[in-house]
């Protein structure tokens, strides 16, 4: 089923982008456990919809690829 996307949680101050994940509902608006939910629900932003799992599981692996995780020296993402 077509029920996944993939999202960004964008940065106040330049609007580049802090997080990205998968979701699938509200998880966007949902608290995570490593990286804060933006209060300004306009800094969150829907990269792709309507994708099967495997898909948005994918597209997030390439979304992070291309923005590089900060704790690995590869870029701008707070993602682990």
């Amino acid at each position: 089923m077509s029920i996944y996307y993939v999202y960004a949680y964008l940065r106040e101050s330049d609007g580049t982008p802090y997080y990205i994940g998968k979701g699938k509902n509200n998880r966007a608006f949902r608290p995570h456990t490593y990286v804060s939910v933006p209060n300004n629900h306009t800094k969150i932003i829907f990269l792709e919809h309507n994708l099967e799992e495997n898909k948005a599981l994918q597209m997030e692996i390439e979304y992070i690829k291309l923005y590089g995780r900060k704790n690995i020296g590869t870029g701008i993402l707070h993602n682990l």
